[in-house]
C-alpha cells in the first residue's frame, strides 16, 4: 500500500504507520470478555484458526443441545483512554457467516456475526454510544441496542466466501449522534456470534481487523 501511495504522488513519512491498530489473529491475543468470562468459557465459542487466506478467529455458538454457554462478547479494550475517533479513516475487516441462527420475526435477536465498536459504555441509567454491525439471517432495518446504533451491513446467505468491510466511523458517528466526532474515543472493539435466544447454532469467521489512520 505504501508503494501505491508514493506512486500516486502522496507524501508519506517513512516512519508513519498506516494503521492505528490492527489484529491479524496470529496469537497470542490480548482480547478478553468485557463481562469477565473465564478463558475456558471463551474457548467454548471462540478459537484461533487458519485457512488458505490466512489466520482467522473462528466462532461457534451451539445452544441447540445445551443451555450453556450464553451469548459471549469477545474483543479488545483499548488502554490509555482509547483510540481518538477523529484519527480513524476507516475500520476494515473480513468476515464470513458460515451458519445463521434459526431466527423468526426479529433477525437482530441472534446473529451469525456481529462487530461492536463502543465509544461510551452503557450504564444502568444511561445508554451507551457506538455501533453494532451485523450480518443478519434476513433483511432488517437499523435499530438501537442500549444506545448503540445497529447497522445491518449484510443479509447474505451463509457461505464459506469471505466478505470485506470498510466503515467510516467518524462520518457514521456524526450522522447518528448529530455532533462532531472530535474528542470521542474508541473504548472497545469486539465480536459476538450468538444463538442463545433462538436455541440454535451460529457460526462465523473473522479476520484482519484494521483501524486505518486518517
Amino acid at each position: 500500500m505504501l508503494a501505491l501511495l508514493v506512486a500516486a504522488g502522496v507524501s508519506v513519512r517513512a516512519d508513519a504507520p498506516l494503521f492505528l491498530w490492527h489484529e491479524e489473529f496470529i496469537g497470542p491475543l490480548d482480547w478478553a470478555s468485557p463481562n469477565g468470562d473465564a478463558p475456558e468459557t471463551l474457548a467454548r465459542v471462540y478459537s484461533l484458526g487458519r485457512d488458505a487466506s490466512g489466520p482467522l478467529l473462528h466462532a461457534l455458538h451451539d445452544r441447540a443441545t445445551s443451555s450453556k454457554p450464553r451469548a459471549i462478547h469477545f474483543g479488545k479494550v483499548f488502554p490509555g483512554g482509547g483510540v481518538p475517533l477523529e484519527q480513524v479513516r476507516a475500520l476494515r475487516w473480513r468476515w464470513r457467516a458460515l451458519r445463521h441462527p434459526a431466527v423468526a420475526a426479529d433477525p437482530w435477536i441472534d446473529l451469525a456475526a456481529s462487530v461492536y465498536v463502543v465509544l461510551e459504555q452503557p450504564s444502568l441509567l444511561h445508554g451507551g454510544r457506538g455501533f453494532k454491525f451485523g450480518w443478519l439471517a434476513k433483511p432488517a432495518a437499523r435499530g438501537h441496542q442500549r444506545g448503540l446504533l445497529e447497522v445491518p451491513l449484510r443479509d447474505d446467505a451463509a457461505s464459506p466466501e469471505w466478505k470485506s468491510e470498510s466503515v467510516d466511523l467518524c462520518a457514521l458517528y456524526r450522522a447518528e449522534y448529530r455532533e462532531p466526532c472530535e474528542g470521542k474515543r474508541i473504548q472497545y472493539l469486539g465480536v459476538m456470534t450468538d444463538a442463545d435466544d433462538t436455541r440454535s447454532i451460529s457460526e462465523a469467521d473473522y479476520a484482519a481487523f484494521e483501524l486505518e489512520r486518517r
